[in-house]
């Protein structure tokens, strides 16, 4: 797992230093809040503060456990992350954007 979270990293830093160099303003929307959507969407959220990332589900309990505090999957590192960028610039919502 630890692989997987430094893949991210990277690619999120990617992201980032390609947008410096582009000044585009990017929006990213996943679909599907499940073990895969969740965790790299809140991975590129805090690497990437100025990305503005939503994840939609038509699940509504399943996005009411990633907008509360009490996750529906774990993963090591995973709560902290979602706090500090939920609602700054991590979304999860039912809503068509």
């Amino acid at each position: 797992r630890n692989t997987e979270y430094t893949y991210l990293a990277c690619l999120a830093t990617e992201v980032k230093r390609r947008m410096s160099e582009t000044k585009i303003n990017l929006k990213i929307c996943c679909i599907g809040a499940g073990y895969v959507g969740g965790p790299t969407m809140a991975t590129i959220a805090k690497f990437c503060p100025d990305v503005e990332v939503h994840v939609v589900d038509i699940n509504p309990k399943q996005i009411a456990r990633w907008n509360s505090n009490k996750l529906p999957i774990y993963e090591p590192g995973l709560d902290e992350c979602v706090k500090k960028v939920r609602g700054k610039n991590l979304f999860f919502s039912t809503e068509d954007l």
